[in-house]
């Protein structure tokens, strides 16, 4: 993959292939550190190479904090396995909880692939398995980012809160 440290978020329209976990890593720091306003992500298991790294976790600390109508939303089809092994992010969301929001998609959603992170609206990263790092990543897509925020959407409101993911208050 090409340097990205130059791309700008709703800037450079630059169609770029991920091959890796690191490129991977890369274009979810990328585009976490630059979004102002929204982060969307949709994801199996809160891949941990991608989205449990200290840049990450401060990018969307800072995101949750930056603004009061700061909206970060993460769609995990099972978090079993990052709540057995302490994911930051899940303790990141409990604490910031009235800006980053959790939730499991219903049955009905289980069976998807894909995983994808919208920034902004208008920055996506995707694959189209979830299981492989092989990708692409745009700073700039309003249409196709789109398309996958309203599939997000969609999910979204047939999601529910995860028992897993609260935060419990003894």
């Amino acid at each position: 993959m090409q340097d990205i440290s130059k791309l700008k978020l709703g800037e450079s329209d630059a169609r770029l292939k991920l091959e890796s976990s690191e490129d991977n890593r890369a274009a979810a720091l990328a585009l976490a550190s630059q979004a102002r306003l929204t982060l969307d992500i949709f994801t199996p298991d809160l891949e941990k190479p991608l989205y449990d790294t200290p840049e990450f976790l401060q990018a969307v600390k800072q995101l949750a904090i930056r603004h009061a109508r700061t909206r970060i939303r993460i769609l995990v089809q099972d978090a079993t396995h990052a709540v057995k092994n302490g994911h930051r992010l899940i303790y990141l969301a409990q604490r910031l909880s009235s800006k980053i929001t959790l939730r499991t998609p219903s049955a009905e959603y289980k069976p998807q692939r894909q995983c994808f992170l919208i920034a902004d609206g208008i920055g996506l990263m995707r694959r189209i398995d979830a299981e492989r790092y092989e990708g692409a990543l745009n700073f700039k897509a309003p249409m196709e980012a789109k398309e996958y925020e309203k599939f997000f959407d969609e999910v979204w409101l047939h999601s529910e809160i995860d028992p897993y993911l609260r935060r419990l208050h003894i």
